[in-house]
């Protein structure tokens, strides 16, 4: 197999890193790889040698041969060297295998936090069309009141003295309570009405443009009023009177509005 530019440093590496080599088995490695001839390819150093250099013994040597063996970190041919010496050929696709993965799991740990852990549930990727739909989560808006409290008179009603645990005692005490609730008037609910279109139709035109927030940042409580009474007045002139407040401030001159 020929030998690529980086595959000695790459098998110093994987040797160096493998979780399943001792410090033995990894020294008597790194000293094959070191043996390796580059221009003639031969690596076939004696076991003598291999014991001086690495300073164990040659039992042991034989024993972290075999063991870098049968891990494919080298492939043996018995008496394939001079002088009929073992030669020891380093797997160098398993060594370019190796770094692969290695540079595999480092790319899985520095991208940990790449990705955010979100939701799988959906969100509203705009506004709803309608404005009259939804909950209120503005606290500046005004929000009619719909029940008004009874008066301190009410709960010193008078059942007739016959207990509170009388069931039409408590049915007189309901029906006391309902009177007392009042619904909003019907100008009320007109002006609430007119509200609500001139600000679905603000939204519709001007919520994808730059300059819907320069509105309602300009939009102050007395044009608010103003527009909702032109809006009771004529259907559809709410908005129209807003644009044109705002262009009398010079709120939007340049905007094209």
């Amino acid at each position: 197999m020929r030998i690529q530019p980086n595959d000695i440093l790459l098998a110093f590496k994987a040797i160096a890193l493998s979780e399943k080599l001792n410090g033995t088995e990894k020294q008597v490695g790194a000293f094959l790889v070191d043996s390796f001839n580059r221009r003639t390819g031969q690596c076939d150093p004696s076991v003598d040698t291999q014991a001086v250099l690495s300073t164990k013994s040659r039992r042991t040597m034989f024993r972290a041969i075999d063991r870098l063996v049968r891990l494919r970190f080298f492939r043996r041919i018995r008496h394939g060297g001079k002088h009929n010496r073992n030669s020891y050929q380093p797997n160098w696709e398993h060594f370019r295998g190796l770094e692969r993965a290695y540079k595999e799991r480092r790319r899985q740990h520095a991208n940990r936090y790449v990705t955010q852990n979100l939701s799988p549930s959906g969100c509203q990727e705009c506004h709803s069309s309608d404005v009259s739909i939804g909950t209120q989560t503005c606290p500046t808006n005004t929000i009619p009141q719909t029940y008004k409290r009874c008066p301190s008179s009410l709960q010193h009603l008078d059942l007739n003295g016959e207990g509170l645990g009388n069931k039409s005692a408590a049915n007189t005490s309901a029906r006391a309570h309902a009177s007392f609730r009042q619904s909003p008037s019907s100008k009320e609910a007109a002006r609430h009405s007119a509200e609500r279109r001139w600000n679905k139709n603000l939204l519709d035109r001007f919520r994808h443009t730059s300059v819907y927030a320069t509105i309602l940042e300009a939009l102050d409580i007395d044009l608010q009023a103003a527009a909702t009474q032109v809006e009771m007045e004529r259907v559809g002139a709410g908005t129209p009177h807003i644009l044109q407040e705002l262009m009398k401030r010079k709120v939007l001159s340049g905007t094209g509005c």
